[in-house]
């Protein structure tokens, strides 16, 4: 769940950052060259990133601070710790505002500068990939930390996808972020609606669309990715990306509309966090809220099960939860935040714990945990990789406890601390996370605990619910301290 439904999958095991440097970035381009006939004349792709002391990109930052109240003008220019992330979520904001999303049959000699971009109000998703890169760098974010990516955008469950740009920003916490550029604009979210309104009025004769309510498996794939710095290779099975770049780029444009929706780009997603804290937080403490709950997800290089009620660290999870709201800051309050919703959505709480008379699961209390002395755990038709037991052993070692799934996966780290073999073994015969967790609000193919949709969409209705609501309590207690 991780507070943030989405049908995106994981994306931090792609090495944003760049594989391999390719020297040869230049592209054939098809701009006029005023004042003659001549078109096509080689251009480096990172030429539409050389904006440096921009002053037209200077003037669009200015009116973003202008907009901003007195603190939140100080803390844009600022280089204290939170300042970089926040001019992040400034820029994507005046985005949302200022430029339009617009379809073009345009190919890649032709793409818009910054400058243009702003001038005609809005372009394409490689012109919003470019204008958002630049407003980043110009704002003072390193571009060592800025990559424009171009890829594909994937929905393995339809198979349907499209070739597509994006921004990939790596945030102060460590973390790659995606930053999407369709998203971020209102004509981005127009199509959305637009499209899903079309759909829910039947497909075509004769044609089968998925509705959004529809499973999505949706997966962003880089193939190249780039600053005003380098191009890079991305390593991946893709063959594409092992094709030269100039041959890449045409065969990406012939192609490249041909089955895209923009919908496909949206991370469409419903956010419990506006819920659980409107009324209560301020719109900037829920955006801080937001982005601590991001980024400890993103951090894989960081992740501790103890944050995420993985591998079975329940009473440790509430421990670091309950530190977290003591402590007071905004930041704290997020992790511990984040973590409530990993805690019903993680664990096998809500699947022991029958719902009250009101048909609601009852909020967890760890200071008084329930009885679970009755429960028998069943792992005989449940994945439990590297475990050295059998099923029934591996049950029998968690008999009576309450437990959550072993999220073990190759591109992440693990807390040398808890490796000691007689502490890990026994949580590496806990059944997969993605067997047993409710992270979305459509069942996965991998699940095994609940393989009907209709179990499945039970569950996650409960957890989602008592995720708000204990969120929601938390949030008016921590409040009522400040």
């Amino acid at each position: 769940m991780c507070m943030q439904m989405t049908a995106l999958r994981p994306y931090q095991k792609w090495h944003w950052a760049g594989d391999e440097i390719v020297h040869d970035a230049v592209i054939p381009a098809a701009r006029r060259i005023p004042n003659t006939k001549r078109r096509s004349y080689p251009i480096d792709i990172r030429g539409f990133l050389s904006i440096e002391s921009n002053a037209v990109l200077r003037n669009a930052l200015q009116r973003m601070i202008e907009r901003l109240p007195a603190e939140g003008a100080r803390r844009f220019s600022a280089r204290r710790p939170g300042s970089f992330d926040f001019r992040a979520r400034v820029i994507g904001k005046f985005l949302s505002e200022e430029v339009r999303y617009i379809r073009s049959a345009r190919g890649f000699d032709e793409w818009l500068f910054p400058e243009e971009t702003l001038a005609r109000g809005g372009g394409d998703c490689e012109d919003l990939a470019f204008l958002l890169a630049a407003l980043l760098e110009e704002s003072g974010i390193s571009r060592t930390c800025i990559r424009v990516a171009l890829g594909r955008l994937v929905d393995h469950h339809s198979g349907e996808g499209g070739y597509h740009a994006w921004v990939v920003y790596q945030c102060e916490d460590g973390g790659w972020e995606i930053l999407e550029p369709v998203s971020l604009n209102r004509a981005g979210r127009s199509a959305r609606d637009s499209r899903h309104k079309k759909l829910a009025r039947g497909p075509a004769k004769g044609k089968h669309t998925p509705g959004p309510s529809s499973k999505r498996d949706i997966e962003y794939v880089p193939h190249f990715v780039f600053n005003r710095d380098h191009l890079w290779r991305i390593r991946s099975r893709e063959h594409r990306a092992a094709m030269n770049f100039k041959d890449y780029l045409g065969f990406r444009i012939d192609r490249f509309w041909t089955k895209f929706d923009p919908a496909f780009a949206v991370k469409a997603h419903e956010h419990i966090f506006d819920q659980a804290l409107a009324g209560i937080l301020s719109p900037e403490d829920i955006s801080q809220v937001k982005h601590q709950s991001f980024a400890v997800d993103v951090n894989v290089l960081g992740y501790d099960p103890r944050d995420h009620f993985d591998f079975a660290y329940i009473p440790e999870g509430w421990q670091r939860v309950e530190e977290r709201l003591a402590d007071g800051s905004i930041a704290d309050f997020g992790l511990a935040a984040h973590a409530i919703g990993d805690f019903y959505a993680h664990s096998l709480y809500a699947h022991c714990v029958p719902p009250g008379p009101d048909g609601l699961l009852p909020l967890y209390d760890p200071a008084a945990p329930p009885d679970l002395g009755s429960v028998v755990y069943d792992f005989s038709n449940l994945p439990i990789p590297e475990c050295a037991q059998n099923a029934q052993e591996a049950a029998d070692l968690w008999q009576g406890r309450l437990i959550s799934g072993q999220w073990w996966r190759w591109y992440t780290a693990y807390p040398d601390e808890l490796q000691a073999p007689a502490q890990l073994a026994p949580r590496r015969c806990l059944p997969d996370h993605d067997a047993v967790a409710v992270d979305g609000s459509t069942c996965p193919d991998s699940h095994k605990l609940y393989p009907s949709a209709q179990q499945y969409k039970r569950q996650f209705q409960l957890r989602l619910d008592a995720a708000t609501r204990h969120v929601r309590q938390e949030a008016q207690a921590w409040a009522s301290r400040r």
